[in-house]
Parts: C-alpha cells; structure tokens; sequence
C-alpha cells in the first residue's frame, strides 16, 4: 500500500514538471511575438525602442523667436561695404551693342549705370507700352514703374511730352499741286505740320522727360513755376548717399547745345535757419543770398561764389545726376545750396547766379537709425530678481536717519557759538491774571487750579 502511494506521487510529480515544460514551450513563442513591434506601433515609438538613451544630462540650447524682419538692402548694403564684405564698385554695366542710325551709319552703344538705373541699354525687338520707366520722386530720386494691362488700357504708362519734343513747320499748299474740288484756282492752302523730334538718343532715356506740364510750384505762395525744372522740388531735403537726379525742359535752352550745371551756398536768415519743417513761405529766389564766406578747400567752381561746377554736359540729355559729397556740408547736418544751369550760350563772366534761373534746395546728412543687437536684446529680455524695491525702502529710512545725525552733529559742534541774549522774556501784564481761572471745571477734573468755579 506504501509502495503504491508513493508511486502514484512520483507519477503524479512527473506528469506535473511535463506538463509546466510544455506549456512554457508554447508560451514562450508568444512571449517573442509580444515583444516584436505590432503593426498599430508608431514609427517614433520603435525608434525610441531601438534608439540607446545616450548617457549623462542633455543640453538644449533655447532657439530665438522667429520674427517677421524688414530690411532696408540699401542700408545693408552699406554695412557690407564698409566691413569689406562687399565690393564697393560691381561690374553690372551691360555689354555694348551695334545699330544702325539715319540709315546707314554703324554706332556701337555703350550702356552706363548711374544710380543703379541702365542708360543707353538695348531696347527689345518689340515692344507693346509695357516696358518699365523710372518716375522721378520730389527729391528727384528714382521710382521704377512697371505698367499693367487693365481693361484693355495701359495703366501707369510712361507719360506723353505731347507735342513739346515736335517742330512746328508751315506748309502752303497752291490750288496747282493740290488740285482740291473745292478750291478756287489762284488760292493757296496754309497749314501747320509737327514734325516728330529725332529720338536717336532720347529713346535710350528710362528716366522720365521734364516738360512744363511737369513743373513744380515755388516761391511764397506757389504761384511761381520752376521753370525750367521738373526735378527736384524746392526746399526739398537731398541726402548724402542717396540717388538723385536733376531735370530740366531741354526746349527752355533752345539754342544751347551744352550747359554746365552750378552749385553755390545760400546765405539764411537767422529766422529761417533751422526751420525747414514749418514750411517758412518767403524763401524765394529774390530773397536767396549767396554765402560767400562758406568755403571749401580744393572745391571752388568756374562761377565766382560756386564751390562745385559740372563738365560741359549735353543739353539734349535733360538730366544730371547729384552726388552729393559730406565734405560739403562742413560738419553741418544740412545746408541750403543754390542749383543753377548755365547755357553755352552765355559766358562764364557774363552769367550771374541770382539772375538766373535756379532752384534751391537742402544737402543734408542722411539720417541713420541705431538697431538692437542680439546681446541687447539678450539683456533686455532678461527676468529682473525684484530686489530693487528691497533697496528703496531700505535706501529712504537710511537717508533720513542720515540727515538726524547730520543736523545733531551740526547743533552739536555750535553749541558753544550760540547767543540767545537778543531774546527777551515776555513782561508780565499790568492787569495780573485777572479772569484766567474763571472757567468752569468739574470737580473730578486732575489738572484743575486751586481756586476754580465750581460748576
């Protein structure tokens, strides 16, 4: 019976340690097939299961704030140049270019850049009203304009000089030639004729033509014109560093085939000096003086008072480009100068400033405007601790004890130099103190006199 008991626990033993392998058999399978990543596993989480966790602490450096900055590329640009990582002069001139003028004469073209803007450059094969032009603003900079297509009409197209640029010519027609059905035999036939101009070279002009219906208004009250100036404006600000171009009505010099531009500082008035914002009227070309004591070394024009003339330029061309030098001003932040224009016409000591005609206007120093750089931003956004308001009330207490003890040590040390002999101790009325205890008191009252009214 013992041997039976036994046995039967030893199979039982047995069939128990089998059945636990078998069944650690078929779960092991499974267990691999848990710890394999399923379909519904994200691609980032099997990467944070087969990234290793590198050790030690991670350092992340803070990223500025992404902000929507305008740049001026002009002010840039100087920047660059000035820290040499820019050239100063860059080779953007166009090639030079062959055509035929009047028919059979060969010209090679030679474009040139003045202020950014191409002259002479080769026009297109075709064109169709939409090519830019360059606008002149009142300080007579540069503006390009590129023209639309609205409604089956250009718009902001370059402006028409009419017939500003055109020859009258008079033509008589005889009844002979003409042979009209409604004119007698002996009468003739008169008629006006404009003829287009030659626009061999004023074709290769972007700049916009001055005409007078593009003269400004001047003098006290607006009523004068600016003949023969379209730009720039009177009493305008021209700034050193910054393009500007001068224009003028080429018909105005109708016999010149060259003029020479001057310039010369005004004299101003001490009312006027410094007032240019408030629009001063008066500042008019009979008021203008010539300043003759503001001089310039190695700056000295062909007109007696001038201190810049230009060469001997084509009055065809109607422009001339100012460049403005900061030597000119003197350490001053503007100056008023005087702009003339002087025909071939006329000689050198037979022209007068004053009596010409001329346009004034202010050469000043461009103004710059100072930027954050990214270590005072950097301290500017820095968290204050707050202990300023600890310091204030600990600073004012301090201050007024201070000011005790000064003025104790002060009464102090003139103890001894003090005289009080000069005041006098009040006399005693005549009338005694008749009636000073005639008030009532209670009978409870501490302070009271020692004959009272009693109540």
């Amino acid at each position: 019976m013992h041997f039976t008991l036994k046995s039967s626990a030893c199979l039982l033993l047995a069939l128990s340690s089998a059945a636990n392998a078998s069944i650690l058999d078929v779960l092991k399978p499974l267990h691999a097939l848990a710890a394999q990543p399923t379909e519904s596993t994200s691609f980032i989480d099997q990467q944070a299961m087969q990234t290793p966790i590198p050790t030690g602490a991670l350092q992340f450096q803070k990223r500025d704030a992404a902000k929507k900055v305008k740049i001026n590329k002009e002010y840039m640009n100087e920047q660059l140049k000035k820290q040499g990582l820019l050239p100063s002069t860059t080779d953007d001139t166009p090639a030079p270019w062959l055509r035929t003028i009047y028919g059979s004469i060969a010209e090679v073209v030679h474009p040139t850049v003045i202020h950014s803007i191409t002259f002479n450059a080769k026009p297109p094969a075709t064109t169709d009203g939409l090519e830019e032009w360059v606008s002149l603003k009142d300080d007579g900079s540069p503006k390009t304009i590129k023209p639309k297509m609205k409604n089956g009409k250009i718009k902001n197209g370059k402006p028409d000089p009419k017939t500003y640029f055109q020859t009258a010519s008079t033509v008589v027609y005889n009844q002979k030639d003409l042979k009209a059905h409604n004119l007698k035999e002996d009468d003739t036939h008169v008629e006006v004729v404009w003829l287009p101009e030659d626009d061999t070279y004023s074709s290769l002009n972007p700049l916009m033509r001055c005409t007078p219906d593009l003269y400004r208004k001047k003098g006290p009250a607006g009523m004068d014109r600016s003949e023969p100036f379209c730009s720039p404006k009177e009493n305008t600000s021209l700034k050193v560093g910054v393009a500007h171009f001068l224009t003028w009505y080429t018909r105005y010099f109708e016999e010149a085939q060259y003029v020479k531009v001057h310039y010369a500082f005004v004299k101003e008035n001490k009312s006027d000096k410094g007032m240019k914002k408030r629009e001063i009227p008066g500042f008019a070309a009979e008021k203008a003086v010539i300043d003759q004591k503001t001089t310039i070394e190695d700056a000295i024009g062909d007109i007696p008072g001038t201190f810049f003339s230009s060469e001997w330029i084509m009055n065809r061309d109607g422009y001339y480009p100012i460049e403005i030098e900061e030597e000119w001003l003197k350490g001053e932040h503007y100056k008023k100068v005087m702009i003339s224009i002087q025909p071939d016409t006329v000689e050198d000591e037979d022209f007068n400033l004053l009596e010409s005609d001329h346009i004034i206007v202010n050469f000043q120093i461009k103004a710059t405007v100072s930027k954050n750089s990214k270590l005072d931003r950097h301290l500017q956004d820095q968290v204050g601790t707050g202990d300023d308001v600890y310091y204030v009330i600990m600073s004012v207490p301090t201050v007024v004890i201070l000011a005790a003890f000064g003025m104790y040590m002060f009464l102090h040390c003139n103890r001894k130099h003090r005289d009080l002999s000069h005041i006098k101790k009040p006399k005693k009325s005549r009338y005694g103190n008749n009636g000073k205890y005639d008030l009532p008191y209670a009978i409870t009252d501490i302070n009271k006199p020692a004959n009272y009214k009693k109540v």
